[in-house]
């Protein structure tokens, strides 16, 4: 009787010992086939993550390529790669395992930018980048550009220039077609014993500005001339080399000449800031209050910001006012020059000032244009018409942007012009003369200045304005 007792517990410990490994098998069985499925799953992610990250890169080796034909010369057809234009041209190229390919579309915008888009796709994986690009002349890598002579004047006289913004590419400090002048061996260029302050940039906050009154150490000035062009210490004086200039005290590092003349400056199209000056009603209630005070009707009634000379003559005498605070907003066009009377201002923000005719400063006047990060790029004063820039004894330049002016910039004894951005003198005499303090803090966002039209047989640099990837 134990016996079979014995055996029957024996068969019935051997049912439950096969179900318990069953069941463990069985869970075994289903670990194993998550954790293949899990990764699987893995796996196929990674692959797509790997997929999208080279379709990216291949989308922006289409915008690098763009760069490149902008820049040299048309892929399909002997043109200009300036003037290249497509809706669809593709390119295959090798990404590790895998073949990529960039379709480009380029095409103009109004203010003589190119939008380009480079679209990439790697094993059925697309992605798309926009690029806002614009083609600047290489006059504007130059902090301070004369056409043609630049002349810098003693002391109390001295030019302070460096960088702005982050710039990391070549850039030099003085570019002259002609030559550079120094009135005296003291001329103070980037003088670090001399006592400046740089200002307020577009994109500082007040503790950046705080920091701007102690800049840091000045670089060295770099030079670069045209064919036949030099250094001198008066027009009929001979060349002098960098060793000669450091012997003399010039803080100086170089001299680089071209082998031709300098690239021509950008040329200026009015009819874009005519367009945004008469789309500019910021300006439309300060119109009113002038026209109210000067007794002018059609200032009164004048919404935009594209004035008569005789209009903005008014403007400036209302502006002037006793105790007159307003500024001025945007896109500024004068048919005619802006004289600043001794003592008065004129400031205007996040826009610019364009003129058919000189801008002249008198003495102890003030004239402030000033950018944000939005509108940085935008220049700060404009002449056209062969007007000039003077800047009077005793008064005040406030400028961010591009300053261009068509004839001569001349800053006069104990003038003071402050500039984050850069300075083009197109003038065929004196370009440039200096006998007051000038401070230029080059920013490279010049070189997206929109408006401006570089000549068809000068050479470009495509400049990226701004770079955004598409849903």
């Amino acid at each position: 009787m134990p016996t079979h007792i014995k055996r029957r517990a024996l068969r019935a410990c051997d049912g439950t010992a096969l179900l318990v490994v069953l069941i463990v098998l069985l869970a075994i069985a289903a670990w194993s086939s998550s954790f293949v499925w899990l990764m699987n799953q893995q796996l196929t992610r990674a692959g797509a993550r790997y997929r999208s990250a080279a379709a990216l890169a291949v989308a922006e080796a289409g915008v690098h390529r763009a760069l490149s034909i902008l820049e040299g010369v048309a892929p399909d057809a002997p043109l200009p790669g300036r003037t290249w234009r497509t809706e669809e041209y593709a390119e295959t190229i090798r990404l590790g395992s895998f073949d990529g390919q960039f379709t480009l579309a380029l095409v103009d915008d109004s203010d003589g930018a190119i939008v380009v888009t480079s679209a990439g796709e790697v094993g059925g994986v697309a992605r798309r980048l926009r690029a806002r690009v614009y083609l600047a002349s290489p006059a504007q890598l130059a902090a301070l550009y004369g056409g043609s002579i630049v002349r810098l004047e003693g002391p109390p006289a001295a030019v302070f220039i460096l960088p702005y913004g982050g710039v990391d590419y070549p850039w030099v400090h003085i570019a002259s077609g002609v030559g550079l002048w120094l009135a005296g061996a003291d001329v103070a260029m980037n003088n670090p014993a001399v006592p400046f302050q740089a200002g307020r940039g577009p994109v500082d906050s007040p503790l950046e500005a705080q920091a701007a009154a102690a800049p840091p150490d000045l670089e060295p000035i770099r030079v670069w001339l045209g064919r036949g062009a030099g250094v001198r210490l008066d027009r009929y004086s001979m060349q002098l080399t960098v060793d000669q200039l450091r012997a003399m005290g010039v803080n100086i590092d170089q001299i680089a000449r071209a082998s031709n003349r300098l690239p021509p400056v950008p040329e200026v199209d009015r009819a874009f800031y005519q367009s945004r000056a008469a789309g500019n009603t910021a300006n439309a209630d300060t119109n009113e209050a002038a026209g109210k005070y000067s007794g002018d009707d059609d200032l009164v009634r004048k919404r935009d910001s594209l004035y008569s000379q005789r209009e903005f003559d008014l403007l400036l005498n209302y502006l002037n006012r006793p105790n007159g605070l307003e500024a001025l907003q945007g896109v500024i066009y004068v048919a005619g020059g802006a004289i600043l009377g001794e003592g008065r201002r004129l400031q205007i923000g996040d826009g610019a000032l364009v003129t058919e005719g000189a801008i002249r400063l008198a003495k102890s006047s003030s004239l402030e244009v000033t950018h944000s990060a939005a509108t940085r790029t935008l220049p700060g004063l404009i002449t056209l018409d062969n007007g000039d820039l003077l800047v009077s004894h005793g008064a005040t330049l406030r400028v961010h942007g591009l300053v261009y002016a068509s004839q001569e910039f001349e800053a006069a004894r104990d003038a003071h012009v402050i500039i984050a951005g850069s300075v083009l003198a197109k003038s065929s005499g004196f370009s440039f003369s200096n006998a007051g303090a000038i401070v230029i803090r080059y920013d490279p966002a010049v070189l997206g200045t929109p408006g401006l039209r570089v000549p068809v047989d000068a050479p470009v640099i495509a400049w990226v304005a701004r770079w955004e990837e598409l849903p």
